[in-house]
């Protein structure tokens, strides 16, 4: 596994989607994303967004070490996204 640092978090509001940067030890770059849906109902207050945003950090580690495997797959969307939904949290 790499040694992450997230480099920016965003909202897509269209998509319900927190977005987050990944950066590796190397400096290269990969967008990822978590549903707000997949906040709430995995990790719990996820409405409103300040919460999310809030259970995201609380939550930082194991959100990473998620979107770590999704790279690892290369698993991005049609947008090259490394989206983490519901489904995948099941």
């Amino acid at each position: 596994m790499s040694d992450w640092s997230i480099a920016k978090i965003w909202w897509d509001h269209s998509r319900g989607i927190l977005k987050f940067r990944l950066v590796d030890e190397d400096g290269q770059k990969f967008f990822c994303g978590i549903t707000e849906q997949a906040i709430d109902g995995h990790f719990g207050t996820g409405y409103p967004e300040e919460a999310a945003e809030e259970s995201f950090w609380n939550n930082e580690h194991e959100i990473v070490a998620i979107a770590n495997s999704l790279i690892q797959q290369d698993a991005a969307d049609e947008d090259d996204l490394y989206l983490i939904t519901s489904d995948i949290l099941r």
